[in-house]
């Protein structure tokens, strides 16, 4: 059965590669940029790059790739030029392609091994430029050059910049600080009387995806001091009272890792809710809360950005640093922005000093803020096409 799949996908590379020689004889379709996210999302990095040159550069050949039954595909719509994943036409639009742009590693490639070994041969190379959908903060082995091969790795923030280039093993000339151009939509908001809570997944469930995985998956998931920690925060008659004296509400949005774990979080408190992923968008959340609490995420950079208070829930740092990811520049104690609490009592306390010392409206944190970001301004999208077009 396998050998029969191999030989489809044969005849389709082929087919669409043949396809690709005779259409570029039409200058509309050279110089072709393909941008994605994951195969079904258009709301991070990706989205606003594609969005700001659609908008500003009408005539530049540029497809944003996203699954057919994506539930943000009418997101994209209006801007056109859209191409589904793992269509002929993507197999199509892949040949004729010179850069590949993606906020997610190897999204907008066609869903095919044979691409992918031969990519890795060399063989139907293509520039590749990273946008990334974080801040690198720690030594992460799968962003070293010698795995990734970027052509372009976009930076947004100048100590992260500075780690890249010295760290992680890249030609200086492939390290950019232009910001991220999801920054670029930060900077209009409203808030209200919520609290986004958001911690990102642990490496060591080392989740899987078939049915024999996922029952296992489950039983570990459910053992975990990660999990039991989040539901004594959530089932905290504490945090219960602090939310309804305040009249506040606490949204926890899982991970897109751990979603799939969802049916397990509860809630005593009516001021909670219990975010599934495809209904909210996180960079909304971001936007409209007044205070964010986070362990090791990166979307407390996003946070930060806007200079709202933060509060970092770390109860398992020790484990975090030692199976998840090497530590890396960033050190939450001289670095971070906002206070740290590795218990259930510690956040709630933190939280009721937030609200109670006005904290809404300022943050302490300011100063590391300016220095972290370097650029804060509208124009990390413009920065981001001049020098992909540059290069």
């Amino acid at each position: 059965m396998k050998c029969f799949k191999y030989i489809f996908q044969g005849i389709k590379i082929s087919l669409s590669k043949l396809v690709s020689v005779f259409i570029k004889i039409n200058t509309k379709y050279r110089d072709v940029w393909l941008v994605g996210e994951r195969k079904n999302e258009a709301k991070d990095n990706g989205y606003h790059f594609f969005k700001y040159v659609r908008e500003k550069h009408k005539d530049k050949n540029i497809y944003y790739v996203i699954t057919k039954n994506s539930n943000e595909l009418n997101k994209i719509r209006e801007y056109g030029n859209i191409i589904f994943y793992d269509s002929f036409k993507h197999y199509v639009y892949y040949f004729l392609s010179t850069k590949l742009i993606s906020a997610h590693a190897g999204s907008n490639m066609p869903d095919s091994p044979i691409i992918w070994w031969l990519k890795g041969k060399g063989i139907f190379k293509r520039q590749v430029i990273y946008l990334k959908h974080g801040i690198i903060k720690e030594t992460i082995q799968s962003h070293r050059y010698e795995n990734t091969k970027y052509d372009m790795i976009i930076c947004g923030a100048k100590p992260e910049y500075d780690f890249v280039k010295k760290e992680l093993g890249y030609p200086k000339e492939n390290v950019k600080y232009l910001g991220l151009c999801r920054f670029d939509n930060l900077h209009d908001f409203k808030t209200k009387n919520q609290i986004f809570m958001m911690l990102t997944w642990r490496k060591w469930f080392d989740l899987g995806d078939s049915i024999k995985d996922k029952v296992f998956d489950e039983k570990r998931f459910l053992k975990s001091k990660y999990f039991k920690e989040i539901k004594m925060f959530l089932e905290s008659k504490e945090l219960d009272k602090v939310l309804s004296e305040n009249n506040i509400e606490l949204v926890f949005h899982p991970h897109h890792e751990i979603q799939r774990f969802i049916k397990y979080f509860k809630s005593i408190s009516k001021n909670i809710i219990i975010a599934k992923e495809g209904e909210y968008d996180v960079q909304e959340l971001l936007k409209s809360s007044k205070i964010l609490i986070t362990d090791y995420s990166s979307v407390a950079f996003d946070f930060a950005y806007m200079k709202k208070p933060i509060i970092y829930y770390q109860f398992d740092s020790e484990e975090y640093y030692k199976n998840h990811y090497q530590k890396g520049y960033f050190d939450y104690e001289k670095d971070g922005f906002g206070d740290i609490a590795s218990s259930v009592f510690e956040v709630v306390n933190c939280l009721k000093n937030t609200i109670d010392n006005g904290a809404f409206n300022q943050n302490k944190y300011n100063t590391r803020i300016d220095e972290f970001f370097t650029l804060n301004d509208k124009e990390n999208c413009r920065r981001t096409y001049e020098e992909i077009k540059r290069n």
